[in-house]
């Protein structure tokens, strides 16, 4: 005879899922009432637990509001920075276009003198390219 495996998840990884538990354990145990196998159980204070999940979905509440105020705040910020979806350095009136028109500004300013920009935060790159070689003719 085989035997039987019994499994019960409980979802603490998707708190949706987790407060929905939470809720349908209190209800089911309220519809109980005096008869439910929770009531006067040393194991576990319901009351305490009632308290508990209420203030978990309250702060859980308040936390997706604060999410979206934070969301909203970030993607004002990114317009005003100017790195919003869709805008480039020539988005008038940006901080990332204001930038590009300082860092022209200094170029000219420091010209044959680019390392003076790292002095105002820039990370300036100096190379040397290659001249291009002709290739011979006939190849």
């Amino acid at each position: 005879m085989a035997r039987k495996t019994i499994r019960v998840e409980i979802p603490v990884k998707k708190p949706n899922e987790f407060s929905k538990l939470l809720k349908k354990i209190s209800e089911q145990h309220t519809t109980l009432g005096n008869a439910s196998p929770l009531a006067n159980n040393p194991k576990v204070d319901m009351n305490d637990f009632e308290n508990k999940r209420n203030n978990a979905d309250q702060k859980r509440s308040d936390a997706e509001k604060l999410r979206a105020q934070s969301e909203q705040a970030m993607k004002e910020a990114q317009t005003i920075y100017g790195t919003a979806k869709g805008q480039t350095i020539n988005t008038p009136g940006t901080l990332y276009n204001m930038v590009g028109i300082i860092r022209d500004i200094l170029l000219v300013t420091y010209k044959d003198n680019e390392e003076e920009l790292s002095k105002w935060g820039f990370n300036v790159v100096i190379g040397q390219a290659k001249s291009p070689k002709r290739k011979p003719k006939g190849s």
